[in-house]
């Protein structure tokens, strides 16, 4: 549910957050709280999010108190900005924890700053961080649950991996290699050929932690059943991924285009077709939409569309080093960090999408990679990522992970796949039957010991 989806993602982020399920309920508990920031969803059971906000900054006790509103509907908040002068902002649904955590930092910088100059020091504290809260006021109603670390809670007997003889070995980015032998790829004059294959040989996981081990700059080009898929990197760094495909790369309507003129759109598609610069930016260079907004959507469906390769059957794969970027993909920011971008990318994987990946046996045991371990825990994942990933001690079966987390198989295996696209788990079938089901701790020692029982 999106109250429940909103509230974990901020408790990650270190922040304290109260819900409200009515608008009633959430002006009673802002009233009290008085918190930093309010979350406000513009359809609520009892009032509308107009309503709550006009009432909110008419009150001298919350008169301050930034607004940002949640809304699948450009119709719901026409005008939204002239009704009340707190609201700061509108998040767009569907939005990934990503866009949500961006427009919650952006409308707290001078909290931020104000923390600061109160605890007389240039950097604000971890204290100061946690002491601020949000309020979220939505019409879903969860209840109450415990709330778990973004960082797994790891036992004693899942530090080491349990299958350590078997499994990937030990990472090591490739040598740049001779494409003569590569002459089903079309390369491109001038460019000088890092890796080239497919993914019956190497996976994406690996071509990507390749780019940011070797540092490389240029293009990895994906080839594929559709349009072909580009990511352009510079030193190590993502800096967006395109098609020349612009309804493959976003065959919806965002509601950021809802002001802009259908036709204005429809160039910026065409001008994607001929160059590859998504269409946002385009529209962005033309003052249509807000850059923040254009940067926002090219990493959301940049990712969406790479996502769409891991589930591929067959992709071949071919990194083109040079140092001429297109303009275009020099106006973005770096992704700082390579591996979280790898996991945002997975999650847009839908369990209808990926059936013929997902088909993992549910006596089978997960069990970390050589350098499994190591990784996961600089990974920043969600409440739901981190239990499973707690539960990884070498000899818990699929089907006994679901069942102590209380998960469906669909979303145990779909969450099982995350992990294993990344290399950081590989699925091993059980020694015996016994092992999996009814296995004790004094069976595996008599086991161990080569005592006959």
């Amino acid at each position: 549910m999106l109250l429940n989806f909103v509230r974990e993602i901020l408790e990650e982020a270190n922040y304290e957050v109260i819900t409200a399920a009515t608008g009633e309920e959430g002006l009673q508990v802002t009233r009290e709280q008085k918190p930093d920031f309010v979350i406000l969803d513009y359809v609520l059971p009892d009032l509308k999010g107009d309503e709550v906000s006009r009432q909110l900054a008419q009150d001298e006790r919350t008169a301050q108190i930034p607004v940002l509103y949640m809304s699948g509907f450009a119709s719901e908040i026409q005008d939204v900005d002239s009704q009340s002068s707190n609201v700061v902002g509108l998040l767009g649904k569907p939005f990934t924890a990503d866009l949500l955590l961006n427009a919650v930092n952006e409308c707290l910088p001078r909290i931020s700053d104000e923390s600061v100059v109160m605890e007389g020091t240039s950097t604000k504290s971890e204290a100061a961080i946690s002491s601020e809260f949000a309020n979220v006021i939505g019409p879903e109603v969860e209840s109450p649950e415990a709330v778990a670390s973004s960082s797994p809670i790891w036992g004693e007997a899942a530090v080491a991996p349990a299958h350590s003889d078997f499994g990937d070995s030990a990472y090591t980015p490739p040598q740049a290699m001779d494409t003569s032998s590569s002459s089903t790829f079309e390369v491109l004059p001038g460019k000088e050929v890092f890796f080239a294959g497919d993914t019956n040989f190497f996976s994406l996981t690996w071509a990507l932690r390749t780019i940011g081990a070797e540092k490389l700059t240029g293009a990895l080009r994906c080839f594929w059943t559709k349009q072909d898929v580009e990511l352009f990197a510079r030193e190590g760094k993502i800096l967006l991924v395109t098609t020349r495909d612009a309804e493959v790369y976003c065959s919806e309507a965002p509601i950021t285009l809802v002001n802009v003129a259908a036709d204005r759109v429809e160039e910026a598609r065409m001008q994607q077709s001929q160059t590859g610069c998504p269409l946002f930016l385009t529209l962005a260079r033309e003052d249509l939409i807000l850059r923040d907004a254009a940067l926002q959507l090219v990493q959301h469906y940049g990712q969406k569309l790479f996502s769409q390769l891991w589930t591929a059957p067959r992709v071949r794969l071919l990194f083109e080093q040079t140092t001429e970027i297109p303009e275009f993909a020099n106006e973005v920011p770096p992704e700082e960090d390579i591996e979280h971008w790898t996991l945002a990318s997975i999650r847009f994987v839908q369990y209808q999408n990926a059936l013929d990946k997902l088909s993992y046996d549910p006596s089978w045991i997960p069990a970390y990679t050589r350098d499994g371990f190591e990784r996961v825990q600089n990974l920043r994942l969600t409440v739901a990522e981190a239990q499973f990933a707690s539960q990884f001690n070498g000899t818990r079966s699929l089907a006994q992970i679901a069942r102590n987390l209380r998960l469906d198989l669909k979303l145990a295996r779909l969450t099982l796949f995350r992990f294993c696209a990344m290399e950081i788990v590989e699925v091993w079938p059980p020694t015996t039957p016994e092992t999996v089901e009814h296995g004790g701790v004094l069976k595996r020692l008599r086991r161990k010991l080569g005592l006959t029982e």
